[in-house]
């Protein structure tokens, strides 16, 4: 997916832990989703090992950058939006060495929020988790790399 070298691009963890069946899940995720209209989105219950339970979502969300300021600032201010609207403190969101990105740990449980919240990524220009922007492919077995 190609975006504008200045949107803020977002990845949004969520993990509703206490949630049984996927309608609950989904129905305590709508009010997010509908208001923050993610142009990709995955759902599924979390793997019996794991170290989560429940229901995971995994959204990613652009922003246009606001008019004005410095790319730090506008790289802060869609997230720190974004983070109230998790009802997450944007002040523990930590920037990266170079000012374009970075990310909101949610370090402990208690500290979450209503949606289950619990890691935002934030670059500019690309999708923090793949920021080549290509698709990665890992059907080969790699032995050609070694």
């Amino acid at each position: 997916m190609r975006f504008s070298p200045d949107d803020v691009v977002c990845r949004v963890a969520l993990n509703l832990g206490r949630v049984r069946t996927p309608e609950e899940a989904l129905r305590a995720w709508l009010p997010l989703v509908s208001g923050l209209r993610p142009v990709s989105m995955r759902f599924e219950a979390a793997g019996p090992d794991g170290l989560r339970r429940g229901y995971l979502a995994d959204l990613l969300v652009v922003f246009p950058p606001p008019e004005g300021g410095t790319a730090l600032d506008r790289l802060l201010a869609p997230v720190g939006e974004l983070a109230r609207r998790l009802g997450l403190d944007p002040a523990a969101f930590e920037v990266d060495e170079d000012g374009l990105g970075g990310a909101l740990n949610v370090k402990e449980e208690q500290d979450g929020s209503p949606y289950g919240a619990y890691l935002v990524l934030a670059l500019t220009g690309a999708d923090p988790l793949n920021p080549e922007g290509e698709q990665a492919d890992y059907d080969d077995t790699g032995e050609d790399l070694l």
